[in-house]
């Protein structure tokens, strides 16, 4: 059986998956090629320290942090960053249309990400982002 953790890091994963025409990584280093159509990758972040309910009996309260990147790659630039939007926008919609993650979390927060463009000789540019995403839950234990 998983963590609580791993369970909603899995459904925010899959979550993620279930955006159409896009590849979604999980933890995963930046491949030297970008899908045509773009790539998502989930890292799982940093948990934090939890919030102790009084008397150390109950639960333990976490606001985890986790970043969601988004990349993608072409020539042309109003391409790109037509095709960046369309993926930023589906990430949002997802994100809102499940804001609990079937209930395993109280729900989320995130922000616009700031955008960078890389240039590598021989490349077509990359336009990427990351969306800083703060999950709301409670575990039974620090490490359940």
């Amino acid at each position: 059986m998983s963590s609580k953790t791993e369970r909603i890091l899995q459904a925010l994963h899959s979550l993620l998956k279930a955006i159409p025409s896009a590849t979604v990584l999980r933890n995963a280093a930046l491949p030297t090629r970008i899908p045509a159509d773009g790539l998502i990758i989930l890292r799982d972040g940093d948990p934090g320290e939890p919030d102790l309910s009084l008397g150390g009996v109950g639960g333990c309260y976490y606001q985890h942090q986790v970043e969601i990147e988004i990349i993608v790659q072409h020539g042309d630039a109003a391409q790109r960053q037509s095709r960046f939007d369309e993926l930023l926008l589906a990430v949002a919609e997802a994100l809102d249309a499940d804001s609990t993650l079937g209930g395993l979390i109280y729900g989320m927060t995130y922000g616009r990400p700031a955008i960078q463009l890389e240039h590598e000789e021989g490349a077509a540019p990359l336009l990427g982002g990351i969306i800083e995403l703060t999950l709301d839950y409670e575990t039974s234990s620090p490490i359940s």
